[in-house]
């Protein structure tokens, strides 16, 4: 049991204060969790109480921090929990920082996959998306619901294709399907594509050996 003799706010963070036991400096707060905790200069504590209490700063600031880091861009729950160990917070801190993101609303791993597979699908085909996705922390189940709402991907392929070949001067098909095949696209859309461009006159009929 000790007794708190200063209560001193920090200079370089005004967001957090030093706590001083028996004269002694103990260990820096976050002042909210001091707040909430309801303990002033002269009151006692024991290790147990003092534990909890930097356990409360603890998960305050890895949230503060997790907001931060989602609010520049949606994030998935094991971005998140990664970004967090790696600013080495403990396990458990983590664990509850995360759990509490997502009771917010903050953390939507089918929301967050369904976004990205959308604004993927123009450039990159779904064995891509499904395996950026999976990289990304996203359960198997989320995923093969994304690639069931999202169909074929032949527009996708389509759009990637026509940009493909708008930059080359004589587009050729072998090339055109090899690119096709690096984004991910399906051996289906990649096949609707060509055929499409070569209605469109794309290629050169004389000089390309993969035309038929």
């Amino acid at each position: 049991m000790g007794k708190i003799t200063d209560i001193v706010r920090q200079k370089r963070n005004k967001t957090r204060v030093s706590i001083f036991i028996d004269g002694e400096f103990v260990t820096g707060l976050d002042a909210v969790a001091l707040a909430q905790a309801r303990v002033n200069i002269g009151d006692e504590l024991d290790p147990s109480e003092l534990k909890a209490i930097v356990h409360k700063s603890e998960v305050n600031g890895a949230f503060d921090r997790a907001v931060g880091y989602i609010s520049h861009m949606p994030r998935s729950r094991r971005e998140t929990e990664r970004y967090l160990r790696d600013k080495n917070y403990a396990k458990e801190v983590v664990s509850e920082v995360v759990e509490k993101l997502i009771d917010y609303r903050y953390l939507d791993d089918r929301a967050y996959a369904q976004t990205y597979a959308r604004q993927k699908s123009a450039k990159y085909g779904m064995f891509r998306i499904r395996a950026e996705l999976k990289l990304k922390g996203i359960s198997d189940e989320i995923i093969a619901e994304i690639a069931d709402d999202g169909g074929d991907d032949a527009d996708g392929a389509l759009a990637a294709a026509r940009k493909y070949a708008s930059a080359r001067r004589t587009p050729e098909i072998l090339k055109l399907k090899r690119f096709l095949a690096g984004r991910g696209f399906s051996w289906d859309g990649i096949s609707s594509a060509v055929r499409a461009l070569k209605s469109e006159g794309v290629f050169d009929v004389e000089t390309d050996d993969d035309y038929d």
